[in-house]
């Protein structure tokens, strides 16, 4: 089924954050690439991959509860979008340095 999904989407954009809590994620995550993400389950999928965790590609970030897997999920997705918006930053994001003198800075009074 990953390769399918992995198949549907073109190389520039795949990344994928894969989520397993159980025994059946392991030979999926095998399938994984570098760029992306394995985020399996604390004492559960998490041994298996602890075994040999050169067998994987993707980076590994494990969870043990609900909140922590939130706290995980929403970091990665934010670096992700970082990493992929920095070209962008970069090249609209020019800084120039004005000099104004202080009497320029402030329009006139106008009088009353």
């Amino acid at each position: 089924m990953i390769e399918r999904i992995q198949d549907s989407i073109s190389e520039e954009d795949k990344r994928f954050i894969y989520l397993g809590d159980g025994s059946g994620d392991y030979c999926p995550s095998l399938r994984l690439k570098e760029k992306d993400f394995m985020m399996p389950r604390k004492n559960f999928l998490w041994d298996l991959i602890c075994r040999d965790p050169s067998l994987l590609k993707a980076e590994i970030h494990g969870w043990s509860d609900g909140e922590e897997l939130q706290q995980i999920l929403l970091h990665l997705i934010n670096k992700v979008s970082m990493e992929q918006n920095s070209p962008f930053i970069s090249s609209y994001c020019k800084l120039q340095a004005l000099l104004v003198t202080a009497h320029e800075a402030l329009p006139k009074a106008l009088p009353v």
